[in-house]
């Protein structure tokens, strides 16, 4: 305490020091500021990173100033809105917009897909990008760091992220592998592909190097082993540099990526059967659809897969942005572009399923599964076949894998940079002294090592298994947790001190117990003897009792002399979104600082404001999102589907149930203890193993004198 005494005044005049007028200060200079906040507010330099702090931890620092120019200190700039758009595009667009995207269309009738998936991208994916690209630009850090500025428990929720993150990315490394061994196929000097007999046998066989059914050899294949190694090699050059070469490396991925794809678009337009193809994808329109469980719930899942929420991707490209970048703009520009892309890659995969399906040898019935595949069936087998038929099929072949490659590296070198990001902040980069390529280097490394099972015979198995857990599973959970880590958790103290903390937990227990008892009855998970449709009826109504009770009970515990004192609205002080109103308020203050929740002249201009964000993003993120994203987490893992219709066994499916518990695992463990990812020096410090056991289960980071 006299240390931190002494060093305030240094502190305040430092913090003075930071101002607009003295804005040409030495590098020497920040250093002592950042030396002296930290000093002031109790931390010790040698164990946090004195080039950047979060806000919780500089409790006591008097001057805004300060905390800005601790804040971003060492943090540097996207060139312009250009390089972050591309990069974000780069991280958004993945197979999922290829494979997935038309599969699905086709699936449910065609046009009557769109429905539900507008519906869900404007109630569900763009409230969740926003919310990730708001924290990132927020408090400058990746996203463990950002959500646990949150509170320190919500570090679970960035340590979730960063699991799902690099998860995606140990796949993807295999799928990227496979793409590069097709590109360079293509150029076959016969001017024919060497899979132009049966492309099914050539991925089995000179890929996969799988001369069994099941793939059950085990036997490693050595060209996808090299192909992945240089492919990673290629990924760590992109990510080398951290956003300065991710801003270069976006800038040729993406746009020839769109090019390439645009070229077999006009190119599938002139093909026989094209016609027939596009009829397949869109012309179909089946109402009656509309009202399947099972349409709505892909329809969100593919949303926020496709956009690649809960990957940690826009929480760490947005930390490279000025506070002042204007979110509702960057949400809309990326949210757009990713449906044009999902609607073209459509377009490209079934024009050349048309022209399959017109020239296909075999039955009527045979033929018109073609329209079925999805996944790595339609790229490395019904496409490859289509590519074979068509004239110049070499220099389509690589047209169309060197597209699939460029989209695979942007996702990659985006995953690789967001779990980089999350090291970079940490104490482990400044206690090993790892630089930007030292830990994009083994981040890669460690991503191509987890991914040599995939190398096996067997390796298109465990793909299989591990991208339908990833996007049906731990996506939506990672989704789940940051929906109700800002709308319920973050701000929570600011309604315990307005109404009293009984008002509150007995009004959040009721909206839990509102949002469950529909979910459980209405996905059929206990039978009540009344039948599925009266038993709906009943949860529906037992649901709204519950919360008109607890709504009520609520209202009566509130405490009315704090109420008083804040002269605040007590409806509002109990049911507000407060979280995602302070999100807000960063977001529209940016072009002018006279912004202001929940008054009807702001709100009104936010309503039709395209730079601001309207109080339906509260809303989406308290109620709405959370509700969704627990009944469509609990609908998957009920019905379990892929266990069912694919045909692997319980033993083969273990890696999506391990891969899914140990993401879940980790962001609990973190929950509880949010102090796991302290530095150790900070639990030494401790004088018993009482006070040890007590600092490990509070949530405070910063450390007291």
């Amino acid at each position: 305490m006299p240390q931190s005494k002494a060093s305030m005044p240094q502190s305040n005049s430092a913090s003075n020091s930071s101002s607009p007028q003295s804005s040409s200060a030495t590098s020497s200079s920040d250093k002592t500021i950042s030396a002296l906040a930290a000093s002031y507010a109790g931390l010790d330099p040698s164990v946090h990173s004195p080039s950047r702090f979060s806000l919780h931890e500089l409790p006591n620092l008097p001057k805004v100033a300060a905390v800005n120019t601790i804040m971003v200190r060492g943090r540097g700039r996207w060139p312009n809105k250009i390089n972050f758009w591309l990069s974000c595009l780069c991280g958004a667009s993945s197979l999922a917009n290829i494979w997935r995207f038309p599969y699905l269309v086709n699936k449910y009738k065609g046009a009557a897909f769109l429905v539900p998936y507008f519906v869900a991208l404007l109630v569900i994916g763009l409230p969740l990008l926003t919310l990730e690209l708001t924290i990132g630009q927020m408090f400058q850090g990746g996203v463990v760091d950002s959500f646990g500025s949150l509170s320190g428990r919500l570090r679970g929720v960035g340590v979730a992220a960063a699991l799902a993150g690099f998860i995606t990315a140990v796949y993807h490394g295999i799928l990227l592998a496979w793409t590069a061994i097709y590109f360079v196929k293509s150029f076959d000097p016969t001017h024919k592909l060497p899979w132009n007999t049966s492309a099914d046998a050539w991925l089995q066989s000179y890929v996969l190097k799988n001369s069994t059914i099941d793939g059950t050899e085990m036997v490693v294949s050595g060209r996808v082993l090299l192909a992945a190694m240089a492919c990673w090699f290629i990924v760590f050059l992109c990510a080398s540099r951290s956003f300065r070469s991710i801003s270069v490396a976006s800038l040729i991925t993406f746009p020839l990526s769109f090019l390439a794809m645009a070229g077999l678009i006009v190119r599938g337009v002139f093909l026989d059967g094209a016609v027939e193809g596009l009829k397949n994808y869109i012309a179909n329109w089946d109402t009656s659809i509309l009202t399947s469980i099972e349409l709505w719930s892909e329809a969100t899942g593919h949303v926020i897969y496709s956009l690649s929420i809960g990957s940690g991707v826009y929480s760490t490209y947005s930390s490279f942005n000025s506070r002042s970048q204007n979110i509702a703009l960057d949400k809309t520009v990326i949210g757009m572009m990713d449906v044009i892309l999902s609607v073209m890659g459509g377009a490209v995969v079934y024009l050349i399923l048309g022209y399959l399906h017109h020239h296909c040898p075999h039955s009527t019935e045979i033929c018109t599964q073609y329209f079925n595949e999805h996944g790595i069936n339609l790229v490395f087998k019904v496409y490859a076949d289509a590519l074979s038929g068509i004239a110049a099929p070499t220099l389509w072949g690589a047209l169309f894998y060197g597209m699939i490659f460029l989209v695979l590296l942007g996702t990659l070198f985006s995953l690789t940079e967001s779990v980089a990001t999350v090291i970079r902040d940490s104490w482990i980069a400044s206690s090993l002294k790892l630089g930007t390529k030292t830990t994009a280097f083994y981040v890669s490394l460690v991503a191509l090592f987890f991914g040599v099972p995939f190398m096996f015979d067997c390796g298109s198995n465990w793909v299989a298994i591990l991208d339908y857990y990833n996007r049906n599973w731990i996506v939506i959970y990672v989704a789940l947790l940051q929906a109700i880590g800002v709308g319920w958790i973050y701000k929570s103290d600011r309604q315990y001190r307005r109404a009293g903390r009984t008002a509150v937990l007995c009004y959040d227990i009721g909206c839990f117990c509102t949002i469950a008892i529909p979910i459980i009855v209405g996905l059929n998970l206990v039978d009540s003897g009344h039948g599925i449709e009266k038993s709906r009826y009943i949860a529906f109504g037992l649901a709204a009792a519950i919360f008109i009770s607890s709504l009520i009970a609520a209202y009566i515990l509130m405490d009315s002399d704090k109420v008083r004192k804040t002269k605040r609205n007590s409806f509002w002080t109990l049911i507000g979104w407060h979280g995602a109103d302070n999100f807000r308020k960063i977001i529209n203050s940016k072009p002018s600082s006279r912004w202001f929740p929940n008054n009807f002249n702001t709100e009104f201009d936010s309503c039709f404001n395209p730079a601001k964000i309207s109080i339906v993003f509260g809303f989406c993120i308290k109620y709405a999102i959370p509700g969704s994203l627990l009944a469509l987490l609990i609908h998957n893992i009920h019905d379990n589907g892929f266990k069912h219709s694919s045909g692997y066994t319980n033993k083969q499916l273990l890696l999506g149930y391990i891969a899914f518990g140990f993401v879940a695992f980790a962001s609990v463990f973190v929950f509880i203890f949010p102090r796991t990812l302290s530095h150790p020096n900070e639990v030494d410090e401790q004088n018993s193993l009482a006070g040890q056991l007590e600092w490990v289960f509070t949530a405070r980071t910063a450390k007291k004198r």
